[in-house]
């Protein structure tokens, strides 16, 4: 019965350890592609602006200003999905080191996570979900700042 049980948890572990290199795999192919995708915004954007520069009516400054707000939530936005995704890459990559997954890490991105609902997507929501993101993120945010657990140093 146990070597049974010992072919059982090799197969097990195995195909863990397959998984979390596929996914690990796969977040660094997104992280890559979104990395690409916010520096093609913001170059095709500054080539936009290069290229109208001489014109200085009212009506492109009106529509410069809101391109460049438009531009700036889009860019805010992408860099918030990136520092999830590094994140998330991180937790997989100390899981497939240490076999086990730390807590920091999961409350540091449940706390952008959260305010990257209230920020980016507030119109998505209802009033009370959105109240209930913030008030969540913000008592994520205090505990992550009281507790000593989370400010001492991990040797890596």
């Amino acid at each position: 019965m146990s070597k049974e049980k010992d072919v059982f948890r090799e197969t097990a572990r195995l195909i863990i350890s397959g998984s979390i290199y596929t996914l690990m795999w796969l977040v660094s192919l997104y992280i890559m592609y979104m990395t690409l995708f916010l520096v093609y915004k913001v170059f095709s954007v500054m080539l936009i602006h290069i290229s109208y520069l001489s014109d200085t009516s009212e009506a492109w400054l009106s529509k410069a200003s809101q391109m460049s707000i438009t531009l700036t939530e889009e860019v805010l936005s992408v860099v918030t999905i990136i520092l999830v995704l590094v994140k998330s890459f991180k937790i997989l990559i100390s899981y497939s080191k240490h076999h086990h997954i730390e807590i920091k890490p999961l409350v540091e991105i449940a706390i952008i996570a959260l305010l990257m609902e209230v920020v980016f997507n507030f119109w998505a929501h209802s009033m009370q979900i959105n109240w209930l993101f913030a008030i969540f993120g913000l008592g994520l945010l205090v505990i992550y700042a009281t507790f000593p657990y989370f400010r001492k140093k991990v040797k890596v």
